[in-house]
């Protein structure tokens, strides 16, 4: 009888080990997958919080020079520091390029600026607030088919086309 209890003591001794090596193996992934899950839902979250609409395009063949009026109909404000970080991308339908930020001035061939139609000048692009880009593509002339792409840094991206003129 007491060998039996030793025996059955021994077991139990192995089982809770085993038992012991078993969560010390497993929970680091768990605890990483909901990690990498929190991130992707809050990344989701704000993404689907965050909304632009392009409400009127005009590109002068002239001079080249596109203005494109975006309003912010999302929730989630975006902080005027961010803006330049948008990837814009402008040409002729089939030619469009990725332009370069610059402060100031009328921008030279492949650069945009922009301007904040701040109401409450908080330095956020509020929900109802109207961003004006100023782009350069390049090369256009009247009646061509231009290609307007905006992608913001968080993924939300808004294009249209329009003509010349």
């Amino acid at each position: 009888m007491t060998s039996e209890t030793f025996v059955t003591a021994i077991f139990l001794v192995t089982a809770i080990i085993a038992a012991g090596v078993l969560v010390n193996a497993i929970f680091p992934s768990i605890y990483q997958a909901s990690e990498t899950f929190v991130a992707g839902s809050h990344e989701m979250d704000d993404r689907m919080r965050t909304d632009i609409r392009i409400i009127n395009t005009v590109l002068h063949s002239d001079d080249d020079v596109a203005y494109i009026w975006i309003k912010n109909t999302g929730v989630n404000p975006i902080q005027e520091n961010l803006i330049p970080r948008f990837d814009i991308f402008l040409g002729k339908t089939g030619q469009y390029k990725r332009l370069t930020h610059v402060e100031g001035g009328v921008p030279d061939a492949g650069e945009w600026q922009f301007i904040l139609h701040d109401d409450n000048g908080n330095g956020l692009w509020d929900r109802g607030e109207t961003l004006e880009i100023i782009a350069n593509g390049g090369v256009v002339g009247s009646g061509d088919r231009i290609v307007f792409q905006v992608v913001l840094p968080n993924g939300v991206r808004r294009s249209t086309e329009f003509a010349a003129v």
